[in-house]
């Protein structure tokens, strides 16, 4: 084995806490095939379900309503199919990052000038490529349903839709690494076991031959949504049409909607079409000029991300880029380009404060009068969500082992160590407001980084922990002089400028269509429904209340596969939705209703098997999980 993958390996072993595998989508049919991706020339007219957004979570509802052979389903991508960067891979993982930003297969954009961050601009990538980019007990408590969103249920779907590699022998020999095979799945093995035995032979090149899609299920790339059309005859408006456009320059296309439409553009491009449908904030689409179909405040608002930084050390040891740089046989292998050197610790804000801890939460809460005054809305709805998950970070997770920085190990440079720091539940809250009344004009994105000042002060405490973690063996004998920021930014207020010029996000934003009570600012209920709306879901990362201990790729799977699994169980009638009110606290609720069941059903139609209790899922990772 290369020294520098030892030289990894042994950096990755302390720190490492637990080990997750990239999640592989794995069900009936986990990849649309070609035969799914249509031109405009093969559009219906109508289709029973449209979805807006093929990234992770929109290629999972599609697929899993497509099981339903008497519905017809849709995806609208504004990116294109990926066929022409759907290339085999010859360089290591970490250096094609920067070629992901290319405005071809990425949103390019960007922030408002930050006052807290010395008035910067940050970009924020994601993908415009069909797949996208790739704690929660509190959460059920917010929206006054222990069921449906609780850790268990969703802990399963998160096991169903991994895929568990164990570490190889050698691996394990050299790095001293544990595992637990309880945290993992083992489902995906069954199937395949099964047809083995039933004297189906194992496919040896699982990518050769010819996967068939759906025959239900079109899939549209390079179609932008441009705005969903209403029918407003009713007192919760029902969306009738969807308007699409290839370009700015394209004439406008309009395709009805039979059932419902699911909208999964993610934190930017969701709320982005909803306010471009006239569905927001009043006084953001008056600004815009846009006629306000329904006023619904929370749309937009609660947006918040994780965001973090590094601190570099020199070291003579090989690296990743000295590796990828030296043109060997090695760096050319497999088992080089899918290493990779990141190692995770999360890290609780007890080990972080120590002593100063029990002081430093009660100055936070008790200055929450002025923590209303950076919010950037002043709805009370809007206020009273954000008191409820203020209430929840600063009394639950807080005090708890639940982590509040995520440590990681990063050898992406030459003769270089870096050790990241960031951010895992900010009290800073954004928006996403409107540039103007075009869906190819990026909109308004304002996180608000540092807004609160007790997210400056966490990350600071941390980047004095990484410096203690870089004088600790082993990893201190593999470093050299501290090469950024340097050993002279040490008070508290050199950190703090450092911060303010260097931080970055991290790329989990969520929030901007929040899950939680409509009296509390919430846009959903907990079927995923648009308070007000009849028909209109929102399944992606944006309904996430508060930011959680993880990356958001492995969530947004996870809330495709749970809105996709409620969404058939309602319009197969196993689920019943009468007495609705998505909690006690919501206003009306859409027309969408609750049942108090949680026993197992199954479809009338033979397709699947839902069970009530299984959607109190996404309750999940907002205490402290780790998935990636």
């Amino acid at each position: 084995m290369h020294r520098a993958t030892l030289l990894a390996l042994a950096l990755l072993a302390p720190f490492t806490t637990l080990a997750h595998d990239i999640p592989q989508w794995h069900h009936r049919r986990s990849i649309p095939s070609k035969r799914a991706i249509i031109d405009s020339s093969s559009l219906s007219d109508s289709y029973d379900y449209i979805v807006a957004g093929g990234g992770s979570a929109g290629l999972v509802v599609a697929s899993i309503l497509s099981e339903d052979s008497n519905v017809t389903v849709l995806v609208l991508e504004a990116g294109s199919s990926g066929d022409e960067v759907a290339t085999r891979r010859g360089k290591h993982h970490s250096m094609l990052y920067k070629s992901q930003l290319h405005p071809g297969i990425s949103w390019t954009s960007s922030t408002t000038a930050q006052s807290n961050l010395a008035d910067r601009v940050l970009t924020w990538s994601r993908g415009k490529i069909l797949g996208g980019s790739v704690e929660i007990d509190a959460w059920a408590s917010l929206i006054g349903d222990e069921d449906y969103w609780n850790w268990d249920n969703f802990y399963n779907v998160m096991k169903t839709i991994e895929t568990f590699t164990p570490p190889t022998s050698d691996a394990e020999s050299v790095g001293d690494i544990t595992y637990d095979t309880s945290s993992n799945s083992d489902s995906t093995e069954t199937g395949p076991t099964s047809c083995q035995a039933a004297g189906i032979e194992a496919r040896k090149d699982p990518h050769g031959g010819e996967n068939w899609g759906a025959s239900n299920l079109a899939i549209l790339p390079n179609a932008t949504v441009v705005r969903i059309n209403w029918d407003t005859s009713s007192s919760n408006i029902k969306a009738k049409s969807v308007v699409w456009q290839e370009s700015a320059s394209d004439s406008e296309h309009t395709i009805t909607v039979n059932k419902e439409v699911i909208l999964a553009g993610g934190v930017i491009g969701s709320p982005h079409i909803m306010l471009l449908s006239g569905v927001g904030p009043s006084s953001v689409l008056s600004a815009a000029g846009i006629n306000v179909v329904l006023d619904l405040p929370g749309v937009g608002q609660n947006l918040q991300d994780h965001v973090g930084n590094g601190i570099n050390w020199a070291t003579t040891e090989a690296t990743m880029m000295t590796i990828e740089n030296s043109g060997s046989d090695f760096s050319k292998t497999a088992e080089w380009l899918s290493f990779i050197s990141d190692a995770i610790a999360y890290v609780n804000l007890t080990t972080l404060m120590g002593d100063n801890m029990t002081n430093w939460i009660s100055t936070v809460r008790n200055e929450y009068t002025a923590s209303e005054a950076w919010i950037p809305s002043t709805d009370s709805t809007i206020l009273a969500g954000y008191k409820s998950t203020f209430d929840v970070i600063t009394q639950t997770y807080y005090p708890s082992s639940i982590p509040q920085i995520e440590i990681l190990l990063s050898l992406n440079a030459a003769n270089t160590v870096t050790i990241q720091a960031a951010l895992q539940h900010p009290l800073s809250r954004g928006q996403i407001t409107l540039n103007s009344t075009s869906a190819f004009d990026q909109p308004q994105i304002d996180p608000g980084y540092f807004s609160h000042w007790a997210d400056r002060d966490i990350l600071r405490a941390a980047f004095k922990l990484v410096r203690k973690i870089a004088a600790a063996q082993p990893i201190a004998q593999y470093l050299g002089t501290e090469s950024s920021p340097g050993t002279s930014v040490s008070s508290d207020d050199d950190l703090n400028t450092w911060m303010n010029a260097n931080v970055h996000t991290d790329y989990h934003p969520l929030g901007s269509m929040s899950m939680l009570p409509k009296a509390q600012g919430g846009v959903v209920d907990k079927y995923c429904l648009v308070y007000g709306t009849s028909n209109v879901r929102v399944v992606d990362a944006s309904i996430f209340p508060m930011s959680m201990s993880s990356h958001t790729g492995s969530p947004a799977f996870a809330v495709g596969y749970q809105g996709a699994t409620l969404i058939r169980g309602i319009n197969n009638g196993v689920i019943s939705t009468t007495n609705s009110s998505s909690s006690s606290n919501a206003s009306s609720s859409s027309g969408s209703t609750t049942s108090s069941s949680s026993a197992a059903t199954t479809s009338n139609n033979g397709a699947t098997s839902v069970h009530l209790s299984a959607w109190g899922a996404i309750a999940t990772l907002f205490l402290g999980c780790i998935m990636v």
